[in-house]
């Protein structure tokens, strides 16, 4: 882990090398931030707090450059990134979320803040991303015959997705996958089956492999519904 805290500290001073005083602090995100980390199944993600008043030029290229850091941690490399009112850049509000409440400086001790994203906002951005996120993968997920290596992570993701979902939802927080499956456990959606969420995250705990997940066949179409479902029924 020393290792991958080094690279995200190498990023962030990066960036502040490139972006000068823009650079508010750079932050540790995610579950490296929140827990749950699997050196498998889990992204890099490093938040950017910037302050200027222009969006930055040669975004995309400092991103692609910041990748090129490391050849192993690169590839798992996101970078989110934005201002504090939220005006440009790459920040949604769920990410906003766990900025605020899990964020670990890596260069000045910052403290975020900035807004926090209100219920209703928070909830829009998670309706966005069940249609643009969730529903789009599930049709190519669910006739697949074998689970070929590139699919497992798709496939994982998209069976703890609703668990996500639904915590964020109910609790207008971001947290571990760990947690939100456990909260699963406490309201126990109708129609959602709990055994293949429960696969997935030992999946993630590489305490039993994708391929035993995928033999469950969960319907995952089902399973969004239902988790949507619940959420339409929540106040």
């Amino acid at each position: 882990m020393k290792d991958i805290d080094g690279f995200m500290t190498r990023v962030g001073e990066f960036f502040q090398a490139k972006l000068g005083s823009a650079v508010v602090d750079a932050y540790k995100l995610g579950s490296l931030a929140h827990g749950g980390f699997s050196n498998i199944y889990s992204d890099i993600d490093v938040g950017l707090l910037l302050h200027c008043t222009d969006v930055p030029s040669r975004m995309a290229e400092l991103i692609a450059e910041a990748k090129t850091l490391d050849t192993e941690y690169g590839r798992k490399l996101s970078v989110f990134w934005g201002n504090p009112e939220f005006t440009w850049g790459r920040l949604p509000n769920l990410d906003r979320l766990d900025l605020l409440d899990h964020g670990v400086p890596l260069l000045n001790g910052h403290k975020p803040q900035f807004r926090r994203p209100t219920k209703q906002e928070i909830r829009d951005e998670l309706l966005r991303s069940i249609e643009r996120s969730w529903k789009p993968r599930l049709p190519e997920l669910g006739k697949l015959t074998w689970l070929a290596p590139q699919d497992r992570k798709p496939y994982i993701r998209a069976v703890l997705y609703a668990a996500r979902m639904i915590y964020s939802w109910d609790n207008l927080a971001m947290d571990s996958n760990d947690r939100a499956v456990a909260y699963l456990h406490q309201v126990r959606p109708l129609g959602l089956e709990l055994k293949p969420i429960d696969m997935a995250l030992a999946c993630r705990q590489e305490k039993c492999p994708a391929e035993d997940l995928f033999a469950l066949h969960t319907d995952l179409n089902r399973q969004c519904e239902s988790a949507v479902g619940y959420i339409a029924a929540r106040p």
